[in-house]
């Protein structure tokens, strides 16, 4: 399957994507700040990263542009999770949303996997 990277300062959040992606057949690895989220997928090398909005020290939406400006990760699919942001705030705030994608917390499961599903088949 692909290899995700979820960067989220949730930990109970974090560990149910995590066992329910892996259940799936996917590669998981997580990070719970942005600095932490910059380096885990510059070591992971994610093909797909599910991005909290509201996290500590900066918003994902700033993390998001640092994502944007790495060659590596230049056009990795994003999937923005928030319970707080809606998905307008987020396009206002970032230079440019193409391969990104926005699904509100809380999210169920089967949601969840749908929208992954059609990112990584529009990656490729």
């Amino acid at each position: 399957m692909a290899r995700i990277l979820i960067v989220d300062d949730d930990v109970d959040l974090v560990q149910i994507l995590t066992k329910a992606l892996e259940a799936q057949g996917h590669e998981m690895a997580s990070a719970g700040d942005p600095r932490a989220g910059l380096e885990r997928a510059r070591q992971f090398s994610p093909e797909l990263i599910i991005l909290d909005y509201h996290m500590p020290g900066e918003t994902g939406a700033h993390l998001y542009e640092s994502f944007r400006r790495n060659k590596a990760t230049a056009v990795t699919p994003i999937l923005f999770m928030s319970g707080e942001a809606t998905q307008e705030q987020i396009v206002e705030e970032t230079a440019d949303f193409s391969h990104t994608r926005f699904l509100a917390k809380p999210a169920h499961i089967a949601d969840l996997q749908r929208v992954l599903r059609e990112m990584l088949a529009e990656s490729k």
